[in-house]
């Protein structure tokens, strides 16, 4: 016999068709093997594919809380932000949950998700933090506030090879570590352009010759300050605090086109650099990009604001 339940893609962290990130969300009520999940993400073969399981009903209209997973092509994620926000759209404005507020039991602990107060659709992720150390790579210039991060620290000899080779040549400034997220930040100079920026290829199957096992990093950010002059603007002609553009091949993504756990750990970073709690960042994934709202909390928080769009919705079959 076969079970049909209701599945979706969607593009989130934007309120446009085809840009963004994609993430496909699963209705499925009972809690499937492991490898089944896997099978499946496979099968839709984005960067996440979410499964929410009600908990304190048995109705995804009526819950509060629910288990929360993520699973890429290859491998299931301890934290993935533009899935949840999806989930969260598909719950609370695709289907009519009546909450204005859902909470998601996950491997990073709890995630509440709040309706925005206006009828815009926004919805705001309330995510964990993520400490940095900073490393003793590249000048870490005055404007960088190094005091605030701590004291460097030497990494691997391999860290530096990383860098280099995602960069071909192009100079950098300062890299700090998230350990429990095991994701590198590395700073650009501010001389580089939009456009220049985006054209940054690094050769992701050369990375995982250089870092085979990822038991050290799992996703790389290159990031930089940004700035009206060299074109990171919105579509309305206003900048952007930072952007930002993650790599991934380690679970399995060459380019993830928007990664709300990678701003959790860019979050704290540029708080620091900026001196500004309240920030607003675009990734700038080459012909699709996504916009980010954060404001970082005193609890070791980050509220993370965004929209998502959904683009196909159907059943699978299982």
């Amino acid at each position: 016999m076969v079970n049909k339940y209701p599945a979706y893609i969607l593009d989130a962290f934007t309120g446009t068709r085809f840009a963004g990130n994609q993430a496909a969300v699963c209705l499925i009520k009972e809690k499937l093997s492991d490898e089944l999940y896997q099978k499946i993400g496979a099968e839709f073969n984005l960067s996440e594919t979410a499964f929410p399981i009600p908990l304190d009903t048995d109705d995804f209209k009526t819950a509060k809380r629910f288990n929360l997973r993520w699973f890429t092509p290859t491998s299931e994620v301890p934290l993935c932000g533009h899935a949840t926000l999806a989930t969260s759209h598909v719950i609370l404005n695709e289907i009519g949950n009546a909450n204005s507020s859902i909470t998601f039991e996950t491997h990073s602990g709890d995630l509440i998700v709040r309706k925005a107060s206006d009828p815009s659709g926004h919805l705001t992720m309330n995510f964990p933090q993520f400490e940095l150390t900073p490393l003793a790579l590249g000048e870490w210039p005055d404007n960088y506030h190094l005091s605030s991060f701590g004291q460097l620290t030497t990494p691997p000899d391999f860290v530096k090879d990383l860098i280099e080779e995602s960069l071909n040549g192009v100079a950098y400034e300062a890299v700090a570590y998230a350990s429990v997220a095991k994701k590198l930040v590395v700073a650009l100079n501010g001389s580089i352009t939009r456009k220049e920026f985006e054209a940054l290829a690094p050769p992701v199957e050369q990375l995982m010759k250089i870092h085979p096992s990822g038991d050290y990093i799992k996703g790389i950010i290159l990031t930089v300050k940004a700035s009206a002059e060299k074109g990171f603007v919105d579509s309305a002609g206003h900048p952007y605090d930072f952007a930002s553009r993650y790599f991934a091949p380690w679970y399995g993504i060459k380019e993830d086109p928007a990664t709300g756990s990678a701003h959790s750990v860019l979050g704290p970073f540029w708080e620091r650099v900026l001196n500004k709690k309240e920030l607003k960042a675009v990734q700038c994934y080459p012909t699709r990009g996504a916009e980010f709202h954060l404001k970082q909390l005193e609890n070791g928080r980050v509220d993370m604001t965004g929209q998502a769009i959904v683009v196909i919705r159907g059943e699978i079959d299982l």
